[in-house]
């Protein structure tokens, strides 16, 4: 087995790590690398964590598929249920979601409606979020894009479909967000977190390949870069191991 690992795989392994035991979360649709990360988490340490707050409960497909609106994704799960009763029963909280978007901004504020002009006459359309009451529903959420530049990663996003830390500590509190929020922001370049004081970004880790200069490059925001930035921690052989041959059979997170 090569032991080279794909910038995919190593966002797939940071996210999984923070997975616990017992908890409950989603993946939304657009889920190659979430699912994956959750794929991970219960083959590793987290074997009663619950896939669900979606259209299906606890899948267990037999490869990764880009989206899990794919009815192949949906293999051996234990339940599956219309619209209605997903957003009747998300209000009952998730520990944790995934979230991607257009744009993301310097308080992991997301944007999935539309880039330039207006929410009527946009300059690019976006497909909204059905999945918008989810950041208020699950404890913690995290933001993993599967790319990292100037276009995606603005100082302030043209729309506000799912907020993060709105503009600071006192606007998330005056709109009454109460739950942790964004925790981490994965990409394939990096991983970032939150300022406890402030509630903005900043620079955590930087993933093998990369320095923290072209990350901040690639960032249309100040990321507080202050003193030594370290590598992300790369797989272990056994997280390698078992994400390419239980998890990845085909591929996929390498493509």
């Amino acid at each position: 087995m090569s032991a080279a690992v794909s910038p995919l795989e190593q966002m797939v392994v940071v996210l999984a790590r923070d997975l616990a035991d017992g908890e409950l979360g989603a993946a939304g649709a657009a889920a190659l690398v979430p699912m994956a990360a959750i794929a991970l988490a219960r083959e590793l340490h987290a074997p009663n964590l619950t896939v669900g707050g979606e259209m299906f409960f606890n899948p267990l497909p037999g490869h990764l598929y880009p989206s899990m609106l794919d009815d192949r994704a949906l293999g051996r799960c234990e339940a599956a249920e219309t619209f209605i009763e997903l957003f009747g029963h998300s209000h009952h909280g998730l520990d944790f979601f995934f979230h991607s978007g257009l744009q993301h901004d310097s308080y992991g504020n997301i944007n999935l409606h539309h880039v330039g002009g207006t929410l009527d006459a946009p300059g690019m359309r976006g497909p909204g979020a059905a999945n918008l009451s989810y950041c208020h529903t699950s404890t913690r959420f995290y933001v993993c894009p599967t790319v990292h530049t100037t276009r995606n990663f603005v100082e302030k996003v043209d729309f506000i479909t799912i907020p993060g830390h709105l503009s600071g500590p006192e606007a998330k509190r005056a709109a009454g967000l109460k739950k942790e929020g964004p925790r981490f922001v994965v990409t394939p370049r990096a991983v970032m977190d939150f300022d406890k004081t402030t509630l903005r970004m900043r620079l955590k880790s930087v993933h093998a390949g990369n320095t923290p200069e072209e990350v901040q490059r690639h960032t249309g925001f100040d990321l507080a870069i202050r003193g030594e930035v370290p590598q992300t921690r790369p797989p272990t052989e056994e997280e390698l191991r078992v994400l390419r041959e239980r998890i990845d059979t085909s591929g996929a997170l390498r493509a």
